[in-house]
């Protein structure tokens, strides 16, 4: 049997053919539907990834300029307002013995200075002290604000639980901060180990705290902001106690990560800067690594 060449096919069945061949090229209904499917879901993964990137990169440029900016402010502020005990204008401590209004007293005698300028700008805006945490990085200073919402919180910095006791009286003074996002202040916060110190600065002086335990809670379990946390008795607090809290675990919100230090020292302005945050102050005098001139 002979098969008929190209030639010898009739019209007719050359247009029979090439409809044969368009129709088994074209998709089916069910194929189209999923092929529309598909191109959503993957407009939708790039959308995804671009609010990720958008989330914890762009945020977090954008609270970081906000944190400089809130320092520079800060520190302008003391002197503006004359808090300046040096004498020249620079938050520079020199070591001379500082007078200053103690608010109360530890068990060891160490007097707590009080800084009445933290009240004056609990406006919710305005920076009302420094944190310093040495342990989570040399260049780690963030800013407190009054308040515990996305306009505190987003900046780049920690907010006070306005609840909560504040650092010249016995009791809890608490803070939040994001992990995650927005320059992630407290994105390193399961590194502090019992020992360190975190140093609050304010107007007035520099309260000097010492961590002393780290926890896991979850979110309703409020009694970590007690003025003695933990305690739902609710005794009277006979000292300062600093508590950072946060979302946990990484890159979730299920739980929130706790620490807390407790206060053992004062340091008013004007006085001895401790040599750990010294390199933060303006016009202070750092100590210089051994084998530097």
């Amino acid at each position: 049997m002979t098969t008929a060449s190209p030639r010898h096919i009739r019209p007719a069945d050359r247009t029979r053919m090439r409809r044969a061949a368009r129709a088994e090229r074209r998709p089916s209904i069910g194929g189209r539907i999923l092929g529309g499917f598909g191109e959503v879901l993957i407009t939708l993964g790039v959308l995804g990834l671009l609010f990720v990137v958008w989330e914890l990169w762009w945020t977090g440029i954008d609270a970081d300029r906000d944190r400089r900016e809130a320092t520079e402010e800060f520190y302008s502020q003391i002197q503006a307002a004359g808090e300046d005990l040096g004498g020249d204008g620079e938050v520079n401590g020199n070591g001379d013995e500082s007078t200053f209004e103690a608010c109360y007293t530890l068990e060891d005698g160490t007097e707590i200075g009080c800084s009445p300028s933290m009240r004056d700008l609990a406006d919710g805006e305005s920076t009302m002290a420094m944190l310093y945490a040495p342990r989570l990085g040399d260049n780690w200073a963030a800013p407190v604000r009054q308040g515990v919402e996305a306009m505190q919180l987003d900046r780049g910095g920690v907010g006070h639980y306005p609840t909560t006791q504040w650092p010249d009286e016995p009791g809890n003074f608490a803070v939040a901060g994001h992990r995650n996002t927005y320059a992630s202040m407290l994105g390193n916060q399961d590194r502090l180990q019992p020992g360190d110190e975190l140093y609050l600065q304010t107007a007035e002086g520099i309260y000097i705290y010492e961590v002393f335990e780290s926890y896991v809670v979850q979110p309703h379990q409020r009694e970590v902001l007690l003025p003695v946390p933990g305690d739902e008795s609710q005794p009277e607090p006979d000292t300062g106690i600093l508590t950072l809290t946060t979302c946990h675990p990484l890159y979730s919100n299920a739980e929130r990560l706790i620490t807390h230090a407790r206060i053992t020292d004062f340091e008013p302005t004007g006085g001895e800067i401790p040599a750990a945050i010294a390199h933060h102050i303006p016009g202070a005098d750092v100590p210089q690594a051994s084998g530097e001139r």
